[in-house]
């Protein structure tokens, strides 16, 4: 057996002895059969235990029901996972077993996956390698391996030990873990377009998806539960309603309406932008919305049609409209659901809007804690957190990240 300062328990159920096991071999032959590599076959032939397995699965990032697609960079440039393994476990690469692909017109090569012992029966195993040539969410700005957008990745982490090595295991992939990109992914969105001759039009425009890795990073612990909440509702089908999304600037209301829309998927989303908010109180566009049944409105910056009427020197048509749209009978017959942000207090906002049955979600956006302000710089690989003392707003937060790449 391997010398090693861990000892295997005599009654360990992997324990393999080549002297009394008489199917020792024949295991080693079934596992040969199945080709490629044999990460266990490697590591029973060096340690003469069948060994554990931790695997982590990186292409899917999972976030309560729903799926972030994910890919870890294997390049053997700083700071990536085989250089990681190098710095930290002293590997050497002219020992590890590896499989690699290699493009002819290219004259390029990768690793579609590579066996590596790091002693002390634990050893890695890195599969499903490819390489990606289309754009990528790159949060740690990892360097590309190639031209400015080619890396090599892989999907798969399986880390084979004993039990004595359990926590050397799960901290390592929590460190490898961590090298992570993101294929882009994209929504398409109606934006709402006035032209005085013609009226109202929409125009297609693509909405890439935000890295949000977890929304209780983002928006607080709190906020996962509001997400989940509105967005069962909005993918209801026949169903009205309005959200408001409120909160000062800077503390991601836009930001999240990007992540929002983009897990919407049965529904059309009209798009009101700021500079066409008060046209909606035009004849023409309760009109040009029955065009859209059984979609989602999106209006931002709505605070100027959504005040209290009662505050307005002149009627409010827009108000109306919105009363109609989210519980009148326009809204029965079109089940048009409604999301609105802005930046003013919900106090100023018209009463009957507010009521019982016609309001979905209503949630005020604000600046995150010291502690959670702390953990998301973290997460975003900002240096300085032990100097963040007081609340900070998103914007705030990823103005430093930008700064410190």
């Amino acid at each position: 057996m391997a010398s090693s300062s861990i000892k295997i328990t005599p009654n360990y159920q992997g324990l393999v002895d080549r002297k009394t096991t008489t199917n020792y071999e024949k295991i080693l032959m079934d596992m040969a059969a199945l080709g490629n590599l044999h990460p266990v076959r490697f590591f029973s032939i060096k340690y003469q235990v069948l060994p554990c397995v931790m695997t982590a699965n990186i292409c899917a990032y999972r976030q309560s029901n729903n799926i972030t697609p994910a890919i870890a960079h294997t390049t053997r440039q700083v700071f990536f996972i085989i250089q990681y393994l190098i710095d930290q476990y002293k590997v050497n690469l002219n020992d590890a077993i590896s499989n690699t692909y290699y493009i002819h017109e290219k004259k390029i090569s990768y690793y579609t996956d590579i066996y590596i012992d790091l002693g002390d029966f634990v050893s890695v195993y890195l599969s499903g390698g490819q390489i990606y040539e289309s754009e990528l969410d790159n949060p740690l700005d990892l360097k590309p391996d190639l031209d400015e957008k080619v890396f090599f990745c892989i999907n798969t982490i399986t880390v084979y030990h004993v039990p004595q090595t359990t926590e050397q295991a799960q901290a390592m992939l929590d460190q490898l873990c961590r090298f992570k990109l993101f294929p882009i992914t994209e929504t398409s969105l109606q934006m709402v377009c006035y032209n005085p001759q013609s009226g109202f039009y929409t125009s297609s425009i693509l909405i890439k998806r935000p890295l949000i890795k977890d929304l209780r990073l983002n928006y607080g612990d709190g906020f996962l539960e509001v997400h989940e909440k509105l967005l069962k509702r909005l993918c209801e089908a026949d169903s009205t309603g309005i959200t408001f999304l409120h909160g000062p600037p800077g503390t991601g209301k836009t930001y999240y309406i990007r992540y929002l829309i983009n897990e919407i998927k049965e529904k059309s989303l009209i798009y009101v932008p700021p500079d066409l908010v008060t046209e909606m109180t035009k004849p023409g566009f309760l009109p040009f919305l029955m065009q859209y049944p059984n979609s989602i409105l999106i209006i931002e910056d709505a605070e100027n049609i959504i005040l209290d009427r009662k505050d307005s020197i002149n009627p409010n048509q827009a108000v109306s409209n919105l009363l109609n749209l989210s519980d009148g009978l326009l809204g029965d017959a079109m089940h048009q659901q409604i999301i609105t942000t802005f930046n003013c207090e919900i106090k100023g906002i018209d009463p009957a809007l507010l009521r019982e049955g016609r309001l979905l979600v209503e949630h005020k956006f604000d600046k995150l804690s010291t502690e959670n302000a702390r953990r998301l710089s973290t997460e975003l690989g900002i240096d300085g957190v032990d100097q963040i003392q007081s609340s900070m707003s998103l914007s705030e937060i990823y103005a430093k990240k930008t700064s410190s790449i």
